[in-house]
């Protein structure tokens, strides 16, 4: 659960230091499933029971812009070595990737 949670806060985290919004350009994109892996794969190391149907809709929310600085951010957003202040993910993108925790069985 504190990997999982790390990378969701993280991600949050970076999504937090926003600007504007975009467009919903994440939906079906192979960006969109390496994060949905990701943040799986986390969950099911931390032993966490996750709806992948679920994060998937989430990430899929994700504006094409955000989506891509998640993606291009993804490794050190999981090893926890990515600077947050140097994104600039919108405030919609952080409103998506808090939901992500919906996706938690018994949240």
């Amino acid at each position: 659960m504190k990997k999982f949670v790390g990378v969701v806060v993280s991600a949050v985290a970076v999504i937090g230091l926003s600007s504007c919004g975009g467009d919903d350009g994440g939906s079906g994109s192979g960006d969109a499933k390496k994060v949905t892996d990701a943040l799986v794969s986390s969950a099911a190391e931390s032993d966490v029971t996750i709806d992948e149907a679920c994060v998937s809709d989430v990430v899929n929310k994700l504006s094409a812009a955000d989506l891509t600085l998640v993606v291009d951010n993804l490794e050190g957003l999981v090893d926890g070595s990515v600077d947050m202040t140097t994104l600039d993910i919108s405030d919609e993108g952080i409103a998506t990737l808090e939901s992500t925790f919906d996706c938690v069985a018994g949240s």
